[in-house]
């Protein structure tokens, strides 16, 4: 699936010493890419090798998906994948700003890719003698390009005015009715745009065919289970179709979730995929973090479904502080097929430094070159003030992960000899840090 065009070009490379994958694995996937490898390949493999590939070609030709149509595609004002001249262009046809605002800059669109943050320069350039800016698509007190910035960020527009409080200090309140009316001229720009955007036909030609490249070029892998033989299994208990299935994905598929209702069988699922996992030596030990209260009945369900697996299971008094040592070495001396522990036991288990360190350092060294690169072709002071304050962001979170105040001193996660990990409730973790621009969302602070 991956090969090295400059290696074949210079006879280097034989087509017979790719190793063979599964079909359903090579006609899944990003299959324009693979596609498009083939077709290089066609271009540079001597005659007597080109037949062997013949037959890869046909299937991915077949494999690619249908072309969406402009009609078929939604592109919505602040989407990251269009690219900032069309932002530009909209402002100025919608808005009509004086000439020499434009001609010198002074009204500009940025767009920084490292933060995906928005920015217009030059908000309070215009003149309030433009009324498409002041009055039809903004207010006095809030003009169209600063509420075009709030839009392209995925903000919501609010307007505020400064008062005196009691104790003579200035403070910021919301505005309701001045918020409304902005509101209801940014609901005006987003549809104005959705109009716009595809007007114009060599626009809409280049966006649609971005747009495939993008989004519209992965074909998912459909995994059958009905070849999978469970080793060790209770005789008592056959697995379904679709739970079959589920466990293939996850030996043949790596990170899996597994999104089932409540009651379908998740539970013999997990204990399936590690079971095989070490029957096939995917994997020597798995860890199984689930809720407090369903740990005995996990530890019943994993024995129900292999009696003579040997499994470590959390009792409560493990849980107490005392004990909370002796239990993590059990972990890492025995040799356990699985180990069964609560959410809350599993937070208190330390990762190393080392990793920790080695991990934001990496984030930390990114963002670094990003800004090295920038100022080198000399970017916009909005990019770099934004990869500044992203890096300042990571080093307050390396910062935050040094303090193990809530830490045991334990050995750490790295040395109990865990390789696979399963998480029963997975939501619970769903609110780990991440960067985003948008408010106003349930479930991200």
């Amino acid at each position: 699936s991956e090969v090295n065009i400059d290696q074949v070009a210079q006879s280097m490379f034989d087509i017979t010493d790719v190793p063979f994958v599964t079909a359903d694995e090579y006609l899944s996937g990003n299959v324009r890419k693979k596609l498009k490898l083939v077709q290089r390949l066609e271009e540079v493999l001597p005659e007597s090798q080109i037949p062997l590939i013949v037959e890869n070609k046909r299937a991915l030709e077949a494999a690619q998906p249908r072309d969406l149509e402009a009609s078929e595609i939604e592109v919505r004002l602040g989407a990251t994948w269009i690219d900032p001249k069309y932002i530009q262009d909209f402002m100025v046809e919608t808005f009509k700003p004086a000439t020499y605002l434009i001609n010198s800059d002074a009204i500009k669109i940025n767009y920084s890719p490292y933060t995906g943050v928005w920015n217009v320069s030059g908000k309070n350039a215009d003149t309030y003698d433009n009324v498409l800016a002041n009055v039809t698509f903004g207010t006095k007190k809030t003009n169209a390009y600063r509420i075009l910035e709030d839009s392209l960020n995925l903000k919501d527009i609010r307007s505020y005015d400064t008062v005196h409080n009691a104790e003579g200090n200035d403070v910021r309140v919301l505005n309701k009715n001045e918020t409304i009316l902005a509101s209801q001229k940014q609901e005006l720009i987003k549809e104005t745009f959705r109009d716009w955007i595809f007007k114009d036909r060599e626009r809409r030609e280049v966006l649609a065919k971005k747009y495939n490249i993008i989004f519209n070029s992965v074909r998912a892998r459909e995994y059958e289970g009905e070849h999978v033989v469970l080793h060790g299994i209770s005789p008592e208990i056959r697995l379904r179709d679709y739970q079959l299935n589920a466990i293939a994905r996850a030996l043949y598929g790596g990170n899996t979730l597994l999104g089932h209702c409540v009651g379908a069988g998740k539970t013999f699922e997990m204990t399936a995929i590690a079971m095989e996992s070490k029957y096939l030596g995917l994997a020597h030990k798995s860890l199984f973090v689930v809720p407090n209260h369903l740990i005995g009945q996990w530890g019943s369900e994993f024995l129900a479904l292999y009696p003579g697996a040997n499994v470590l299971v959390a009792r409560k008094k493990d849980f107490k502080p005392d004990n909370r040592k002796k239990f993590c070495s059990r972990i890492a001396t025995g040799d356990y097929d699985a180990v069964i522990i609560g959410h809350s036991q599993f937070e208190k288990i330390p990762l190393s430094r080392e990793f920790q360190k080695k991990a934001l350092n990496k984030q930390m060294s990114d963002v670094l070159t990003a800004l090295d690169i920038a100022k080198q072709n000399e970017g916009s002071q909005f990019t770099i003030k934004q990869m500044e304050k992203t890096r300042k962001a990571l080093k307050a979170r390396f910062d935050r992960l040094n303090d193990d105040t809530r830490k045991d001193e334990v050995i750490t996660f790295e040395e109990l000899g865990v390789d696979r990990l399963f998480v029963d409730e997975a939501h619970n973790y769903k609110n780990l840090f991440l960067y985003t621009k948008m408010r106003n969302v349930a479930g991200i602070g």
